[in-house]
């Protein structure tokens, strides 16, 4: 027996013909791609069955032509009204391609012609079509041209509401997509340009983990689940210990780790500048072994990714909630300060551009200062963690 047709049960429906109990001839007609709205009724000696709209989801984009339940049943009772009045039935109802290119096909005619062309940011480009993709969600069956400024600073701000760095890196990858679809004629002009950036500038994070935090999340760390979340539980303590981005800790591979230092080229930094740091044996301790090809934290299929779900097990795992990766940059760093080390070299810890003059004319690496400063804060953060450090994932 198929299931009642709700406002609750629409959404989880899989493929199929769901006729409505409450209104005659009226059915949800589930498939692979969309949810179309259909009535069954008698004209004569003959049955007719128009569409009458389109489902579109749970929060479908402003301006769209979403048709809910009882959207269907009004327009359904409509429909019968005007057959039994004998007035003409209506046009049938415009399929979502008459209405242009959706955000959802733009993105992926963009990806397949970045492909295709390759060269400069291929490297980068299976992450922000990622973001844009997973930010936009709720826009993606959205007719690309009904797009509005509006709705981009709508999202804009949401994102920099808890992730402000993610904010305004959507904003670069957006417009760099849009950018294309302008020239291609997909969309009358691009506007992400003109659109402010809001990101860091919004909301600066403070969030600082306590030794007790810290307890929680390390011990939590070995009880994940799966093979993936296990290499994510060990990642997590490397950042803890190393202060460095989780895109650089989830990208080395055992062959960038030579005598215990840690080698990053400028590809593969955002400073974009070598970086090499020598790692306390607290680090070393969670990179496991491989062949020097093989990533330090692997994913199902090669480089680890899907952090948010992961961290989510480990929120429930640790009981410790609100933190994000980038804390863990944050508490290594204050800890640093707390002992007593010098700012600069912490700046060069965390690999922080230069600026100013000073990035034209001073090009130390510091190496050996900035091993000091990670021993001196991995002996730390044993003191803080007791025993758990012998519990190595």
């Amino acid at each position: 027996m198929k299931k009642q047709l709700t406002a609750i049960s629409i959404p989880t429906l899989p493929e199929g013909d769901y006729p409505d109990l409450r209104m005659p001839g009226l059915s949800l007609r589930v498939g692979k791609k969309r949810k179309t709205w259909t009535l069954r009724y008698r004209v004569g000696e003959k049955w007719r069955r128009d569409t009458l709209g389109y489902y579109l989801g749970l929060n479908p984009p402003e301006g769209s032509d979403h048709m809910g339940l009882v959207d269907a049943r009004e327009a359904a009772r409509n429909r019968l009204d005007r057959v039994e009045a004998g007035v003409p039935a209506e046009e049938k109802a415009a399929h979502p391609k008459q209405a242009g290119m959706t955000l959802e096909q733009l993105f992926d005619k963009y990806e397949k012609a970045r492909m295709k062309k390759a060269g400069k940011g291929m490297k980068t480009l299976p992450e922000a079509m990622r973001a844009v993709r997973r930010i936009l969600a709720d826009y993606l069956k959205l007719p690309a041209k009904n797009f509005s400024k509006g709705d981009l600073r709508k999202v804009r701000d949401e994102v920099a509401k808890s992730a402000p760095q993610m904010s305004d890196r959507f904003m670069s990858y957006l417009g760099t997509i849009m950018k294309w679809a302008a020239q291609e004629d997909h969309i009358p002009m691009n506007f992400v340009p003109d659109t402010l950036r809001v990101g860091p500038g919004l909301v600066k994070r403070k969030r600082v983990l306590t030794p007790d935090e810290m307890r929680a999340i390390w011990a939590a760390c070995p009880l994940m689940k799966s093979a993936e979340g296990k290499a994510y539980g060990r990642l997590v303590r490397f950042l803890l210990v190393v202060a460095q981005r989780i895109s650089e800790g989830a990208a080395l591979k055992h062959g960038d780790i030579i005598g215990g230092r840690w080698k990053q080229g400028e590809e593969d930094n955002k400073s974009g500048r070598e970086h090499l740091l020598k790692l306390p044996q607290l680090a070393l301790d969670q990179l496991g072994t491989g062949k020097a090809d093989q990533f330090c934290f692997p994913g199902k299929n090669g480089k680890l990714g899907g952090f948010s779900k992961f961290k989510e097990e480990l929120d429930e795992l640790s009981g410790v909630q609100g933190w994000r990766h980038h804390d863990l940059r944050r508490t290594a760093s204050t800890n640093m300060q707390e002992l007593s080390i010098e700012p600069h070299i912490i700046d060069m810890v965390l690999n922080h551009a230069i600026k100013g003059v000073g990035g034209h004319y001073m090009h130390a690496k510091l190496t050996e200062a900035k091993g000091e400063a990670l021993e001196k804060w991995a002996v730390d953060l044993a003191k803080i963690l007791g025993g758990q450090t012998r519990n190595v994932v």
